[in-house]
């Protein structure tokens, strides 16, 4: 014979469930997805006078909109089936709703519902009699009370009543709207493109941090700094007119070449404006085109990098110190002279495809060229000094560049 202890123990928690929704001022009711009744308190028994059996577990949600059809809940009702059919697919969809009923016996009602995340739905039932009959005396009291007022006071009320079974709903919203962000703020930071904003006084008040400028002041983060000052004076006066452009309320594309190292910009600004239409900023599209010109994008015959000299009119690559030069095929150099034109960027596969050159070919075909190039160039591919590969997105090489002639 077990111990009192263990019977204790071993109570059904079904019934503690119970106890607890008991206490509960309001009726309430949890059914399954199927349409089961899983749990309901006394009250709920006791607003719609339910026998016991539709009160156990298990009962079926159609067979206690049945009864109340047949106790005159909803009133007159024309077809019973068509009802009781429509009430259960209403039921299946599973939404949150908020509704109020005048019942039969003349008492309002408030119906708060919403859907569980393991699945089926929870209602709570509320008696707002005194709350219409509170309402109806408002109204009845004309000769104090405006008709609009009246109605703001109604309106208020159901907000009211409304506000708790919208907050979680509004919850999972901010939750959809953080993740979307997130994934918006990821696609900016990885496009292949400076994305920025500036604001009227012409500082930086957003960047996605791949500005394919060398930022003139060699800030890190050029946030809260101005245009002019990240850029250098060549530079803004280029871009200037296309930002007040923007500034007055008009969208204009702006192209330059950055001293620095002869690379192409094509920069798109555009009018942030407010909800009153007044302008508060700029935004700024940068990107890097100097692969994608009908030239050649450097002339230049000969440069420098780490300990290498390359002469891509000779078609050779001489170490420092080496006492003979390396060979290189016409299709080497000019892939090495994509990577130096866009050193320490990111470049993908299609940017070196469309490079002067460089027809567009196999995947493979461009991995083995890249494969024989830092051979050449006695980079490890394991750990890459110069040509490092970004996998999904394309390569980056690394190095500080100085072009000769």
């Amino acid at each position: 014979m077990q111990s009192p202890e263990i019977l204790h123990r071993s109570r059904d928690t079904s019934v503690l469930l119970r106890s607890g929704l008991n206490m509960i001022q309001q009726a309430l009711s949890i059914y399954s997805e199927d349409l089961r009744l899983i749990v309901a308190n006394q009250r709920f028994r006791a607003m719609f006078g339910l026998p016991a059996h539709l009160c156990e577990p298990g009962a079926a949600f159609s067979e206690t909109i049945r009864y109340l059809v047949d106790s005159g809940e909803y009133g007159q009702v024309g077809d019973k089936e068509a009802f009781i059919t429509a009430r259960v697919n209403q039921a299946l969809t599973f939404e949150q709703h908020y509704v109020e009923r005048k019942r039969a016996n003349g008492r309002w009602l408030s119906v708060e519902g919403g859907p569980l995340r393991q699945g089926g739905w929870i209602a709570v039932y509320t008696d707002i009699t005194e709350i219409k009959q509170h309402e109806d005396m408002l109204r009845a009291r004309t000769d104090e009370l405006s008709g609009r007022l009246l109605d703001r006071s109604e309106e208020l009320a159901r907000a009211n009543r409304a506000l708790e079974a919208t907050i979680s709903r509004l919850h999972e919203t901010q939750q959809h709207l953080e993740a979307a962000e997130a994934r918006v703020r990821l696609a900016a930071e990885t496009t292949p493109a400076h994305i920025a904003r500036l604001d009227l006084q012409e500082r930086y008040t957003y960047t996605n941090r791949r500005l394919p400028l060398v930022p003139f002041n060699g800030a890190d983060n050029i946030v809260g700094h101005t245009a002019q000052s990240v850029l250098g004076q060549d530079i803004y006066a280029e871009i200037l007119p296309a930002l007040h452009s923007a500034f007055d309320g008009s969208a204009k594309v702006v192209e330059f070449t950055v001293p620095q190292d002869g690379r192409h910009i094509r920069a798109a600004f555009t009018p942030d404006t407010n909800s009153a239409g007044a302008v508060t900023g700029a935004y700024v599209l940068s990107v890097d085109t100097t692969l994608s010109q009908g030239s050649d994008p450097s002339p230049r015959r000969a440069a420098q990098f780490g300990v290498w000299t390359v002469q891509f009119d000779r078609l050779d690559l001489m170490a420092k110190g080496a006492d003979a030069a390396i060979p290189l095929s016409v299709s080497e150099a000019a892939l090495l002279r994509v990577f130096l034109s866009a050193a320490n960027r990111l470049i993908s596969r299609d940017e070196i495809f469309a490079a002067p050159g460089l027809h567009p070919t196999s995947a493979r075909a461009l991995d083995v060229r890249i494969s024989r190039l830092r051979s050449k160039l006695g980079d490890d591919p394991k750990a890459p000094k110069h040509i490092r590969t970004i996998y999904g997105a394309g390569y980056i090489f690394v190095g500080d560049v100085t072009w000769l002639a």
